[in-house]
């Protein structure tokens, strides 16, 4: 499953709130073809409605959209944004967001992935400075 293409990988970026990498994240999902842009507003929706959903801990956020979003989704996902600074969320820092948009229960196979990867707080940590695309989308992959 092609869920991460190389496009859909941001490195280096400075984020000055969730709000602008919750739309930076759907963006990089509409360019990657995963959803339309009316999923963004979605993402937005989630994050303003049910934002403790969107922090996973060890420095990750995973904005994604409400289930009446769903609709928006052409195929299951990702998006991959590294944010050295940090950005504020929810009264953690996250300096990973990772943008999900999955149909059916596909979400859990990304779910699964992503808390491999950060399970362990330095392995976390080691994924915050990780700037090599090809390296990013090496560890995605399924």
């Amino acid at each position: 499953m092609d869920i991460l293409k190389k496009s859909s990988i941001s490195t280096s970026t400075n984020l000055n709130s969730k709000e602008e990498a919750t739309i930076l994240a759907g963006k990089l999902l509409v360019e990657g073809e995963y959803v339309t842009k009316e999923y963004i507003d979605s993402m937005l929706e989630k994050l303003e409605k049910e934002g403790f959903a969107t922090y996973i801990g060890n420095g990750v956020a995973i904005p994604h959209g409400m289930e009446s979003g769903k609709q928006f989704i052409k195929k299951t996902g990702i998006s991959y944004i590294q944010c050295p600074q940090g950005v504020e969320w929810n009264g953690e820092t996250a300096y990973i967001i990772v943008g999900i948009a999955a149909k059916n229960d596909e979400h859990l196979d990304v779910l699964a992935i992503l808390a491999e990867l950060i399970e362990d707080p330095d392995d976390a940590k080691q994924l915050w400075n990780i700037e090599d695309i090809e390296l990013i989308y090496e560890k995605f992959k399924i």
